[in-house]
């Protein structure tokens, strides 16, 4: 079965997001910013991390896992780098905070690095790197969560498949962006394929028997991924998860490894998600001429080393996914939208904000 497609305008689906997390208690400036990464998600064609996420966090708001008016404390430890306290906000909103308090430091002292605890899912971890390299740094992003990676052979989970961006900044060409999570592939790729009742690829995930399974639904409710590098070299992604843990969990001073299981299986609160942070200003080892100069010709020497035209520079397909979002409108899985017109009627908000009729296109 493949996918249903809707067109949404962009201006249209950011007012609905606002309006249902306004209806749900955030505010001003929290929600504008929830609904600006979870759009550029859709807008890069990361489903997975785009609207599709938005019911989940408006029911964490409810249950009070979310708090909707955080008061986040920035804390400065030493020139170059803080600790943002995020007061359990939405990890979006927290995030931002703590990449724009790295730039600043970048800017005053050459590199910048920010750790965040207590925070929530942040989205698309690359979006953050993006902002940096957008400003003209290097990037480095990487955040924790749920534990969803097992020793092979086992069914216990004991580390998130910990997503991890790199974006690098040039003169002419799009930031050069790697962007991905430490298992084959991230868990909200396998939550979508639910929604929109397909099967999976084998080799994504497990089942709660530690099989290897197609159907989306086994594998949403074991929560076991399958590690980068699986089947051949599963050892691969689970040590370079447990070094983003190290990072985004241990020295943020958030939660981390199995601590995220018992909240889960216990009920508990905060999640404390813990984030990471770093800005380096290439200035400090060259020219900033010279180093966009090289990167450019990094990006071409890239694209050239394919002849047949395929995009093969990380990020370069997903920036021309989001020029055409803004001409043509967001491309969302007809799921999707369905499930943000059922919130927009549970919150009673007016018919003017529902996003209509499928309208399906290529």
């Amino acid at each position: 079965m493949s996918p249903r497609y809707a067109r949404v305008d962009v201006a249209h689906a950011r007012r609905l997001c606002e309006g249902l997390l306004r209806a749900a208690g955030v505010e001003g400036i929290v929600a504008t910013t929830i609904a600006d990464v979870q759009i550029a998600a859709d807008e890069r064609g990361m489903h997975s991390h785009g609207l599709r996420a938005l019911p989940t966090y408006l029911d964490r708001i409810r249950r009070g896992i979310i708090n909707p008016r955080p008061r986040v404390r920035i804390e400065r430890t030493a020139p170059f780098a803080s600790v943002v306290h995020g007061d359990d906000g939405p990890g979006q909103y927290v995030a931002t905070l703590a990449t724009r308090e790295c730039l600043a430091h970048a800017a005053a002292c050459g590199i910048g690095f920010v750790v965040a605890r207590r925070s929530n899912h942040l989205g698309a971890v690359g979006h953050y790197a993006r902002f940096i390299a957008d400003a003209g740094y290097v990037a480095f992003a990487t955040t924790n969560g749920n534990v969803m990676l097992a020793h092979p052979g086992t069914v216990t989970p004991f580390v998130g498949n910990n997503p991890l961006a790199w974006a690098f900044p040039s003169r002419d060409e799009p930031p050069l962006t790697v962007d991905f999570a430490t298992s084959v592939v991230a868990g909200g790729r396998v939550d979508l394929a639910v929604a929109e009742g397909e099967s999976i690829p084998e080799g994504w995930a497990l089942d709660g028997s530690g099989r290897p399974t197609t159907d989306a639904r086994a594998a949403a409710e074991s929560g076991l991924a399958l590690p980068l590098g699986a089947p051949a070299a599963p050892h691969k992604g689970i040590g370079l998860a447990l070094a983003l843990e190290a990072l985004a969990g241990v020295l943020s001073g958030a939660r981390f490894g199995r601590q995220h299981a018992v909240e889960v299986e216990r009920g508990e609160r905060p999640w404390d998600e813990g984030h990471v942070f770093l800005a380096i200003d290439p200035a400090t080892v060259m020219p900033r001429t010279d180093f966009l100069a090289r990167m450019d010709a990094l990006v071409v020497d890239v694209r050239a080393a394919d002849p047949s035209g395929a995009s093969r520079v990380p990020g370069e397909g997903a920036e021309r996914q989001r020029r055409e979002a803004r001409a043509r409108g967001l491309r969302l899985p007809v799921s999707v939208f369905e499930s943000l017109n059922r919130a927009a009627v549970a919150a009673g908000l007016p018919d003017s904000l529902r996003l209509g009729s499928v309208d399906q296109g290529p």
